[in-house]
């Protein structure tokens, strides 16, 4: 049986060593380096009973090019490369790892906002680089017990934030319509509406999915609505957030700082990107998933969701998007 991991340049040459094992001595794992030519990944796919992908885009076209696929695993929480709708009409399934990187996520966004909140980089910079030693180079450090940490999404990686934050002394405000307001309460936060979260909240952390009605959904508006001039962390997807009008939110002083693990591109030209080698915002590259035990468990869960899946288990699948169409 013919399974194909397609990946982004980065992963060529990665060890399968894991997703072998799991997928069983009978599977023959071919791989696929994806250079944004669709016909080549058309050409790849040819044959394939499965798909292992992170981040390779499956839109409506390339899927419709399919023929004998079952199942498109994603090795990763979000499923935003691949057209789930355009997938269930031809019987595919998509699967997605559901849960493996929890604690990191939530570390890396406690890491984010310590290192705005006092000033990391600006103290980093002045002594490595200026050799200067003198605390009040730095201005404006506020106490963090107190201040507000607006959360847009509520899910397991929210509510591990808010545990966290609330360590700090930090208030949480949570918005989230799929988390009803009793269960927010019992984590420690104050449900609060979308605008309401923008105009109270003194950093801001994203952990949404994205989909079409999340999209874009901090643009020109939202930053409008921030009365505080909040920081702003997204650790979730870039795609959350309209980069240009983050340059402008900065510029003009309605957002004090960013702290960004994702971009609105997966492979970003950072030689020619307007957040890159600003002073105020703060970038990791898509890291916050990153432990070796994480890491690990991403790749045995998605390979594990395929051998599921073909083997007609679709019940043990970790998180199967679509509907079951197409199990044996």
């Amino acid at each position: 049986m013919r399974i194909l991991f397609a990946d982004m340049p980065e992963a060529e040459g990665r060890d399968l060593s894991i997703e072998r094992h799991e997928l069983g001595p009978e599977s023959r794992v071919v791989t696929y380096t994806h250079r944004g030519d669709p016909a080549a990944l058309a050409a790849a796919c040819r044959g394939a009973a499965a798909i292992l992908t992170d981040y390779v885009p499956f839109d409506r076209a390339m899927l419709a090019r399919l023929e004998g696929c079952r199942i498109i695993s994603v090795a990763a929480t979000g499923w935003d490369c691949v057209d789930v709708a355009a997938a269930a009409e031809r019987g595919i399934a998509v699967a997605a790892v559901g849960e493996y990187c929890t604690d990191e996520v939530a570390d890396h966004t406690l890491a984010l906002l310590l290192a705005l909140e006092r000033r990391l980089l600006d103290y980093h910079r002045q002594v490595q680089l200026e050799h200067n030693w003198r605390w009040n180079e730095v201005q404006g450090i506020e106490r963090l017990a107190g201040r507000r940490l607006g959360l847009i999404g509520f899910g397991r990686i929210g509510q591990a934030v808010c545990r966290r934050a609330r360590g700090f002394g930090l208030a949480v405000l949570a918005c989230d319509p799929r988390v009803d307001a009793d269960t927010i309460r019992r984590q420690g936060a104050e449900p609060a509406s979308f605008d309401d979260v923008l105009a109270r909240a003194d950093i801001l952390s994203l952990h949404s999915n994205l989909d079409a009605g999340s999209r874009g959904l901090i643009d020109r508006a939202a930053f409008a609505k921030m009365r505080r001039r909040p920081a702003l962390i997204n650790v979730a997807r870039g795609g959350l957030v309209v980069e240009a009008d983050l340059v402008a939110a900065l510029d003009a002083g309605l957002v004090r700082g960013a702290a960004l693990d994702v971009l609105a591109e997966d492979s970003p030209d950072l030689g020619h990107h307007p957040l890159v080698g600003r002073r105020d915002v703060l970038l990791t590259p898509h890291v916050a998933f990153y432990s070796e035990t994480a890491l690990k468990d991403l790749r045995r869960i998605s390979a594990a969701n395929i051998r599921a899946f073909l083997d007609g288990r679709p019940g043990d699948v970790f998180r199967l998007v679509t509907p079951a169409a197409g199990a044996a």
